[in-house]
């Protein structure tokens, strides 16, 4: 089969992602990792309504945390990734669907191959978040994410330290969304 630039003829009965261009396999992982930051979102809007914010964020926390060995190791896999540094993270954390290039818009400073900076520029929750409720933004930020990234990190190496420097409201709309360091000594 011809590869498709996109999917607008007639139906394919044994169609495979293998069929589509790379140009529509680039838009169909964005849309995944869209979903993949939706679902959860939604998810917990229903648990707060019904069980209340302690409840929500009891398992907000605990899904993420319990995502983050799979996800990272799929990443792994998917790209065949070894290694136990923080470069090899920074690699796999650069490939992940929750964390999806062109969604998120941030970089990583590699100051060695055992320390990095990341600066998160834009995400899509905290801007939502920074409008409708700051004390919920804090907890995603501070807590949230930070319980999450320690358990992202395992499966490179549970050694590597994760500290947050900056995360939570801003003071200013020039700030960085969030500033993390992962560090292996």
């Amino acid at each position: 089969m011809k590869e498709l630039k996109d999917y607008s003829g007639p139906y394919v009965p044994d169609l495979k992602y293998e069929d589509l261009s790379k140009e529509v396999l680039i838009k169909l992982l964005r849309a995944f990792s869209r979903e993949c930051n939706v679902l959860p979102a939604y998810w917990a809007e229903e648990m707060r309504k019904r069980l209340g914010r302690e409840v929500e964020r009891e398992c907000l926390l605990s899904t993420w945390k319990r995502i983050g060995k799979y996800e990272t190791g799929w990443a792994m896999e998917a790209a065949n990734i070894k290694g136990n540094d923080v470069e090899t993270y920074v690699k796999v954390t650069q490939l992940m669907g929750s964390f999806a290039q062109g969604y998120y818009k941030y970089d990583f400073d590699l100051k060695s191959q055992n320390h990095a900076i990341l600066t998160v520029h834009y995400c899509p929750a905290f801007n939502a978040l920074e409008k409708q409720d700051l004390e919920h933004l804090d907890w995603v930020c501070k807590v949230l994410e930070h319980e999450a990234m320690k358990e992202y990190v395992k499966p490179v190496n549970p050694a590597i330290q994760v500290n947050r420097l900056r995360a939570g409201r801003r003071s200013s709309p020039d700030q960085p969304h969030c500033r993390w360091e992962f560090k292996l000594e």
